[in-house]
């Protein structure tokens, strides 16, 4: 009977330490699906349960994420890619914003899940990131500081709303802009009219009546899209310029402008150059 018993301990003892080795190890591919450790809704995003909701809850921490998913969120030892939904990858900037419309991050949508440029979130981002039918786009570098990583600090880990930092072309001729956060409007940028040209530095100044040629310094409203409309931003030819009607422009600007008005290369529109005759002068 001792014998028996002893038989029993000893295999009993055998397993239970082979358990405790197999736990020292990673944990093996999930071979049963069915079986998670996400709550039900899990990846739906009309339930309380969906896992946006959580990680914007943990302020975006994915460590976790990739302890089971991988570093690449491919798959890991949950054997469950991310990739499937994600196809960037969860820290692509299309994830949390932006992507209906384009797919570069520009809302639609926003993190609240706006898409009508109503919103505040949303508003005039695709107009200025394609340049729709005015000028080639800018990047989103212009308006914003672009992190690094999705894990730079003063990005997930700080609070909305998104800084307005202008550079690039918004400042050129010396502009200095301004956000005016409490009417969602901007002033004073070149982008929309703060700029001049003078008569005594021009190649053509034969078409001035004025000392200078400038822009309106329009004051567009961020959320409202005819705020910044043909004719607001410069006038038709613009202050200081000999009046003709805007089927006469392509006389002199036919490479950037039909006898319709109609802007052809949007690469040469709002782009810091006087094009004209077929030729670029830089504007400042």
């Amino acid at each position: 009977m001792r014998s028996i018993q002893r038989q029993f301990l000893v295999a009993a003892l055998a397993a239970l330490l082979a358990g405790c080795s197999d736990l020292k190890q990673p944990v093996p591919a999930n071979l049963e699906p069915e079986l998670s450790v996400h709550p039900s809704g899990w990846i739906e995003p009309s339930t309380q349960q969906f896992h946006g909701l959580f990680l914007a809850s943990i302020q975006w921490n994915l460590e976790n994420c990739r302890e089971c998913h991988g570093d690449d969120y491919t798959g890991g030892i949950a054997n469950s890619s991310c990739i499937t939904c994600h196809a960037e990858g969860p820290e692509d900037c299309i994830v949390c914003h932006g992507g209906t419309d384009n797919a570069t991050g520009a809302p639609p949508e926003d993190l609240l899940g706006n898409a009508l440029n109503t919103a505040r979130g949303v508003g005039a981002h695709t107009t200025h990131f394609s340049g729709k039918s005015l000028s080639a786009g800018f990047a989103c570098g212009t308006c914003h500081l672009v992190p690094a990583s999705f894990d730079a600090a003063g990005h997930v880990d700080s609070d909305l709303p998104a800084e307005v930092l202008f550079s690039a072309l918004a400042l050129a001729d010396s502009a200095a802009p301004i956000w005016h956060s409490s009417t969602t409007s901007c002033s004073e940028s070149y982008c929309h009219g703060n700029w001049s040209l003078a008569k005594e530095q021009s190649s053509s100044p034969f078409i001035y009546v004025d000392d200078v040629i400038a822009g309106n310094n329009a004051t567009p409203t961020w959320t409202d899209p005819e705020s910044a409309a043909c004719g607001t931003c410069h006038g038709l030819p613009p202050t200081g310029h000999t009046p003709f009607e805007v089927n006469a422009c392509a006389n002199c600007h036919g490479t950037v402008v039909d006898f319709d008005g109609n802007i052809i290369d949007t690469t040469r529109h709002v782009n810091g150059q006087v094009n004209v005759f077929g030729q670029e002068f830089p504007m400042f």
